[in-house]
């Protein structure tokens, strides 16, 4: 009996542990049109992206509109930085992450951050009103 109590404690602490994990090491595979398959931290993909969260849960996830694999790339880039960045470093991490960028790099985000469902990313690029 006490063996069978012992199993069974061990049994839900792994089960705790692997919960624990999941959460921390999840990841989701946001699969491009060209082949490319981009690995981003699960939680923050549903956070930053619509096309994810509608997703409910799956692990791969294709990405529509014919957006290349390295623009993914940079916008999970993109994701984790803004994401590490401070609340009050936000605005000047944005401003580096899109300084130096040519127009084409411009448009592909602009591309990518629609079929993503990134709202906060597609607004970057809406012109500033005074």
């Amino acid at each position: 009996m006490a063996a069978a109590a012992t199993t069974m404690a061990a049994s839900q602490h792994d089960a705790k542990q692997a919960a624990e994990g999941e959460g921390t090491a999840a990841t989701v595979v946001l699969r491009c049109f060209d082949g490319v398959k981009v690995a981003v931290p699960a939680a923050l993909a549903r956070g930053r992206s619509g096309l994810v969260a509608a997703a409910a849960g799956e692990r791969v996830v294709d990405v529509p509109g014919n957006v290349h694999g390295p623009v993914v790339a940079k916008v999970a880039a993109y994701w984790e930085g803004r994401a590490a960045a401070k609340e009050e470093e936000g605005a000047a991490f944005d401003a580096a992450f899109l300084a130096g960028l040519r127009h084409d790099a411009l448009v592909d985000l602009i591309h990518a951050a629609h079929h993503l469902g990134d709202a906060a990313l597609f607004d970057l690029f809406r012109p500033t009103r005074a």
